[in-house]
């Protein structure tokens, strides 16, 4: 197919006037902060690049904090909507292009998490803007607004279409209980870009999209009522949330490499990368698992916290108004969405008009936002411990005797949440559950320290709930039993098939 220049011709972003700060929940929920203290914890050098490894050394700088890298979220202020936001985003985005009301030709709307259930603002948005053109609404979580771009060149492409007027937002401030730790994760925002033909060269030249149905029940949601009996829509993490850990390096590498493929080109060719980044550790994720410089990208999490389908534009807005991109320029963008779409897009940047200027950060600081990729020893906190890599090891336990091995790994495990978590041996006991000590976070490093020590997988499920500790303990030691079982019958036999060959060969 031949590639247009089509591609993104103004881009603005709309943010709430409210900054929420981490002061907030310490303040109003003091116990819930509490209940995740920091701790100063020394982490050893990694080198393992295997796709949870790379997920969970990335976590590991984290944990020690309890708001997990959140440091500053945008919220709606009481006369604010998502409807607000979109209006104001799309205006900006116009103004920049100079472009009028009746020059639109399509509107292509995201609303996620708007103020009414069930229906996006594609036409109420529309209104506002005193626009005569369609208005659709589409939906793809967090991959959303590259979607829309997707279908936007798509109809320009076939002449159906001179431009669209493409408007996300995201209002996660509306979906989740201050009283649970996702609502610090949490903000809001919205983004607008007009697509149009832009100069010969320029525009999208390659893209990779696939669907995400492994995180399927990655997050819940379901209807409940506010205080005013008001129907609400409530988002939680749900039982599969371990999913967009185990997935996220597969994703990137999947839907980035096959991007540049499609654009012809290389992962070094490109000049600048704008990865979704719904944690504060994703860009990092997402810069070893590509192997590139993670001086050519961004990270606006404690920032923004999580905007959703908004982070994309976000980066490539901050990252232009910086100076990180320019004119010619190849660029990759990339997103994720929780059951929904994985979508990659190489463009090449056009002379793209920028709305007015955000609102700064109060407390963020340039290197809160530097992107770390795990290399050498770091500290973090108050207090140091050393978390060291165990002298324990596979072969340790299947050369000890039977009835030591089950002790052997009840001490590994001990030892672990002694070491992690500051805690005296007194203070744990085998019957409690894991779970009651480690998020879901934490899980995900124990659980790749298991792997890496006696290379057993160990399914989430064992590790989170109410299984104890001791219950994990007896599936690891099982699991080592058998898998060596599996081999040796495999050598038994591949050795039966040799015999019988040199047997036939001999006649």
């Amino acid at each position: 197919m031949t590639n247009y220049p089509i591609g993104i011709r103004a881009l603005a972003l709309s943010f709430p006037s409210v900054i929420c700060t981490n002061d907030y929940w310490q303040k109003k929920f003091p116990n819930l902060v509490s209940d995740n203290k920091p701790r100063r914890i020394k982490l050893s050098e990694y080198t393992d690049n295997t796709e949870e490894n790379i997920w969970s050394q990335a976590v590991a700088r984290y944990l020690p904090d309890p708001f997990r890298g959140s440091i500053e979220r945008r919220v709606l202020a009481a006369k604010e909507s998502s409807l607000t936001l979109e209006y104001q985003a799309a205006k900006n985005a116009l103004d920049a292009a100079q472009v009028s009301a009746e020059e639109v030709e399509l509107v292509i709307v995201t609303s996620l998490f708007p103020e009414q259930i069930g229906l996006g603002n594609a036409t109420y948005l529309a209104n506002k803007l005193n626009l005569h053109c369609p208005a659709w609404n589409l939906e793809s979580t967090c991959s959303s607004a590259l979607i829309a771009l997707q279908n936007a060149r798509a109809l320009i492409q076939t002449g159906e279409y001179r431009n669209v007027l493409v408007i996300v937002s995201h209002i996660g401030s509306n979906v989740v209980d201050e009283n649970d730790t996702l609502s610090w994760s949490m903000g809001d925002g919205a983004g607008a870009f007009i697509v149009d033909l832009l100069k010969p060269n320029q525009g999208i030249i390659g893209t990779k999209i696939v669907h995400t149905a492994a995180t399927c029940g990655a997050y819940s949601h379901e209807l409940v009522t506010d205080a005013e009996g008001k129907p609400q829509m409530r988002t939680r993490t749900g039982e599969n949330a371990s999913m967009l850990a185990e997935t996220a390096v597969d994703f990137v590498r999947t839907c980035c490499e096959g991007a540049v493929a499609a654009a012809g080109i290389t992962l070094d060719q490109i000049n600048f990368f704008a990865f979704n980044t719904p944690t504060a550790w994703y860009a990092s994720v997402c810069a070893r698992a590509l192997g590139i410089n993670p001086e050519h990208t961004i990270n606006l999490y404690p920032r923004y916290a999580n905007i959703g389908p908004v982070f994309p534009l976000a980066n490539l807005y901050h990252a232009a108004q910086a100076g990180k991109i320019r004119e010619n320029d190849l660029v990759l963008v990339y997103s994720n969405g929780a059951a929904a779409t994985a979508a990659a897009m190489v463009m090449r940047w056009g002379d793209v008009a920028l709305g007015s200027v955000p609102a700064p950060p109060i407390r963020v600081t340039q290197e809160e936002e530097k992107i770390h990729v795990v290399g050498k020893d770091y500290l973090l906190g108050e207090a140091s411990i050393a978390v060291q890599n165990s002298d324990l090891s596979r072969e340790k336990i299947l050369t000890a005797e039977p009835d030591k091995r089950l002790e052997l790994i009840e001490n590994y495990l001990l030892d672990y949440l002694v070491n992690s978590l500051q805690l005296t041996s007194d203070q744990i006991n085998f019957q409690q559950s894991i779970s009651s000590f480690l998020d879901s976070l934490a899980v995900l490093v124990l659980r790749s320290r298991i792997e890496t020590d006696f290379q057993v997988q160990v399914p989430m499920d064992r590790l989170l709930g109410d299984t104890t500790i001791g219950q994990v303990a007896e599936f690891i030691v099982n699991q080592l039993v058998l898998t060596t079982l599996i081999s040796s019958e495999l050598v038994g036999i591949s050795d039966s098939s040799k015999g019988e060959e040199r047997e036939k060969l001999s006649f």
